[in-house]
């Protein structure tokens, strides 16, 4: 009888503590007046950071989980972590990567005010970030990745518009606000017109084009946006914004970028190699598509650039780079020419 009083007793424990974990970790590089750490859709969970870069986030779910992390106002990173049922992750040095940041510009219809309006990025702390009183906002620092973006704006209806950014990458982001409570074609762009530059489409939006004519030379209006065809490595968030044999893919190391495809039989351009049927960085030179778009940024020091993923970096010049021995191993835009460290990959500009 006592024993199984004590097993209906055990049915009644609270096993809330292990459904959540702790995450531990150090920041290599950090600003802690601004540095944070939260989960990415779940903002409410977050940690600041110490002056030597260390973290504790707590009363994390048990499970795969994102980090969400802003090191510095420049720097900011998205990294998964495994958490364990009433345990604790402790990870390796968290590296800081540039930052993106997205140049948003919200218009309503007959230029009417639209300072008093709120700008969210779901699932992270950027939350109701007010907008100035021409509409602009400059959002970040946010790691490379995609994002949902929630305007909410008096007297008009709640707009939601997806974007993604890479690192470094200053990007414009355009929204334009309905006018409430009227049919589409009354209180589309038909009736109110379009700010400069824009277009007015069949369904009341206003866009960027229509077809290719109204972009600028070289570039193609593809889902009403004038966009070019990325390079290999290229942050992406759809096929259209790669280049001709390229498709818009997860990479092994997280995010998505435009890479080729490739079977046991190879065919991949000079610099990269197969691997799990794409083509991506040849691994002994570039540890992925993120080492190679870090070819060619400023440095002090070889450390630095290895750092980076670039698995023999030199810093040149203050700026990373490797060596080569043609122009084919070189990162788009770059060449091999010779140096007072042999030849290297250089900037064609």
């Amino acid at each position: 009888m006592l024993m199984v009083l004590a097993v209906s007793g055990c049915g009644g424990l609270d096993n809330a503590p292990f459904r959540m974990g702790t995450v531990q970790g150090r920041l290599t590089e950090s600003t802690p007046s601004v540095a944070l750490v939260s989960l990415m859709g779940n903002p409410g969970v977050r940690s600041t950071v110490a002056e030597d870069g260390s973290f504790v986030l707590e009363r994390v779910p048990a499970g795969p989980v994102e980090l969400f992390i802003v090191a510095s106002p420049k720097q900011a990173v998205r990294l998964p972590a495994v958490v364990p049922g009433g345990g604790s992750t402790n990870l390796e040095d968290v590296v800081p990567r540039a930052a993106g940041f997205l140049e948003l510009e919200v218009r309503a219809p007959a230029r009417q005010p639209v300072g008093n309006g709120q700008v969210s990025v779901k699932g992270t702390p950027f939350q109701r970030l007010l907008l100035e009183q021409d509409g602009s906002l400059n959002l970040g620092p946010l790691p490379e990745g995609c994002y949902s973006l929630e305007v909410s704006v008096p007297g008009f209806p709640d707009e939601e518009t997806e974007t993604c950014v890479g690192e470094s990458e200053h990007k414009e982001v355009k929204v334009q606000l309905r006018s409430p409570g009227v049919g589409l074609l009354s209180r589309g762009c038909a009736a109110t017109g379009c700010a400069r530059g824009n277009q007015c489409a069949p369904d009341g939006r206003c866009v960027e084009c229509l077809s290719d004519a109204q972009c600028a030379p070289g570039l193609s209006c593809r889902n009403d946006r004038c966009e070019g065809p990325g390079p290999l490595c290229a942050p992406c968030d759809g096929d259209w914004k790669c280049k001709a044999g390229a498709r818009c893919e997860e990479l092994p190391e997280g995010g998505v970028a435009c890479v080729e495809t490739c079977d046991s039989k190879g065919g991949c351009t000079q610099g990269f190699t197969c691997q799990g049927g794409r083509c991506l960085p040849e691994p002994a030179q570039l540890a992925g598509c993120f080492a190679y778009r870090q070819v060619g940024l400023s440095c002090d020091g070889d450390e630095r650039c290895r750092e980076r993923g670039i698995v023999l970096g030199l810093c040149l010049e203050s700026t990373c780079t490797f060596r080569c021995t043609s122009d084919a191993e070189c990162p788009e835009g770059f060449a091999c020419t010779n140096s007072a460290a042999g030849a290297v990959c250089r900037s064609r500009w």
